[in-house]
């Protein structure tokens, strides 16, 4: 699959109804899951990794799928399917409401709490399990409708370390996820329970400043935005609430003073003055 490539018709037994965008390493689409699966929904989400795979990435990837979708969180999406076809795919839960980074409609302040709450429950739970999400973003927290209250939920874990493991690049996705990664995690360090404190200062600053630690980034030059990235301080935005902006340093803050789970970063998110 190549930038500008035409929308397919049909992906392994997928039939595709409409390209919902273009996330780290491949696309979204809203699809029609195959009458195998035994779904009651109409539609689903289907990742397709841009990059070919192996069978034994294959292989890794439906491995990390499986724990994922093993982990009982009412906060992380529900995982469906994978095919390894052309590319390979896995197909998740459809959320109309798009997300953090992209709703389909404007959101209160006490809405937005509430999505990076309920992300930052998801990812303990992944913790807890042993687990670590890889690429968590405002992009990643999806927003779904349980009854009128507007719910998060935590999506695209990032399969391309798995996938890809000697592409650097790949592994670290586009520039614009560059911003939600802990510094160590460029230098080499694997995901983990540390990093994701950070990747969550960093997506609760996006949602509630609207602006990005390091200011604006090049969007097609990974290694321009990891350049300054590496070269520049995270800065905190001055009209962010104090609240909210102790919790973001606390997230980002170095060796023992940084939080220590995120269950706690969702206690304090829930605390924040709405």
């Amino acid at each position: 699959m190549t930038a500008g490539s035409a929308t397919p018709t049909t992906v392994a037994d997928y039939e595709i109804v409409e390209m919902l965008g273009e996330g780290n390493n491949g696309r979204f689409y809203r699809a029609r899951p195959p009458a195998r699966l035994g779904l009651s929904t109409e539609f689903v989400a289907l990742k397709v990794f841009g990059e070919r795979v192996s069978e034994q990435a294959y292989e890794r990837g439906v491995r990390e799928l499986r724990a994922f979708a093993s982990v009982q969180s009412p906060y992380l999406v529900r995982i469906y399917d994978a095919v390894l076809e052309d590319r390979f795919a896995y197909a998740m839960e459809y959320l109309p409401l798009g997300s953090l980074e992209s709703p389909t409609r404007p959101l209160r302040r006490d809405a937005v709490l509430d999505a990076l709450e309920h992300a930052a429950l998801a990812a303990h739970a992944l913790h807890e399990s042993g687990l670590a999400h890889g690429d968590i973003t405002p992009g990643n927290v999806l927003l779904a409708d349980d009854g009128g209250v507007i719910t998060g939920k935590l999506a695209d874990l990032g399969l391309a370390r798995l996938l890809t493991p000697g592409n650097t690049l790949t592994g670290i996705g586009s520039a614009g996820s560059v911003e939600y990664m802990d510094p160590e995690m460029i230098g080499g360090a694997r995901p983990s329970r540390r990093t994701e404190i950070w990747a969550l200062g960093a997506t609760i600053h996006k949602a509630l400043s609207g602006t990005g630690l390091y200011g604006e980034l090049p969007d097609d030059q990974p290694v321009l935005a990891i350049r300054k990235v590496l070269a520049s301080a995270p800065t905190i935005h001055p009209d962010l609430a104090p609240d909210a902006a102790k919790l973001v340093g606390d997230c980002l803050a170095a060796g023992e003073a940084r939080i220590g789970t995120a269950a706690e970063v969702a206690g304090r998110l829930a605390q924040i003055s709405r």
